[in-house]
């Protein structure tokens, strides 16, 4: 998954819900007392992907408002669907949907915004991440990648970039995405990881552009699970937390 998947885009919605009212840091927040196993974060990659989470979260950050910084609080349900088969870019692909749809407050006024979905695609037989997409969005890997089946607390990688379009034309070029993962150890346990997978995106004179970072538990039994994201741009920032 790329922020796994895709937050930017669900960044996007909460602030432009804020602004209308006017709507992964990578920190776990957790020590890091070294983990006494190491972990496998394929695994976990590759069960999220196949059996899909649903949490409820609470959402908050700041909106840039008539050029102010205006705050915003909010709740809302996140969901990660089971991968469903497809195509992706000419090819038999894996197909991912994460959605969020919730409520956000602003200014002591409240409002939906509206649900929004991006989909991470993986190459069929390997699980190798092959793109993504959304509204005005078709990011194509540069070279399909794979996470680590052997991690542990201290372990960071560069895993691979994706080259940005505004459709699956491929004609107009937005830029690129930088997508890296660093593991730290939750506090006094042997059992159980922090994974934090962080998305660089750049424009096409590679001006860093926004940073968003997916924050995972990972267990010695491979399971993986959403705890929290953020997202940092010029328009904003967006903290999703699980509840």
């Amino acid at each position: 998954m790329k922020n796994t998947a895709g937050l930017s885009m669900i960044a996007a919605a909460a602030l432009l819900a804020s602004a209308l009212n006017g709507c992964g840091g990578g920190s776990s927040g957790l020590a890091t007392t070294a983990a006494a196993t190491t972990f496998n974060l394929q695994t976990g990659i590759a069960g999220l992907v196949m059996s899909g989470q649903t949490a409820t979260v609470s959402l908050s950050g700041t909106a840039i408002v008539s050029g102010s910084s205006v705050p915003f609080t909010g709740t809302g349900t996140l969901t990660l669907a089971p991968a469903v088969s497809t195509t992706f870019n000419g090819a038999g692909a894996l197909s991912q949907v994460e959605t969020i749809s919730g409520t956000v407050t602003v200014a002591g006024q409240t409002s939906a915004y509206p649900t929004t979905s991006v989909a991470d695609y993986y190459a069929t037989g390997t699980d190798g991440f092959v793109g993504e997409t959304g509204a005005n969005e078709y990011d194509v890997a540069q070279t399909a990648f794979t996470y680590p089946a052997t991690v542990m607390a201290g372990s960071s990688a560069i895993l691979g970039t994706t080259s940005n379009y505004t459709d699956s034309t491929m004609g107009v070029a937005q830029g690129t995405t930088q997508v890296s993962y660093a593991v730290t150890a939750a506090a006094g346990s042997s059992i159980l990881v922090m994974v934090a997978v962080t998305d660089q995106v750049y424009d096409t004179q590679n001006t860093l552009l926004e940073t968003d970072v997916t924050n995972y538990s990972l267990t010695d039994g491979g399971v993986l699970s959403f705890v929290s994201a953020t997202v940092q741009s010029a328009s904003g920032t967006l903290t999703v937390t699980a509840q």
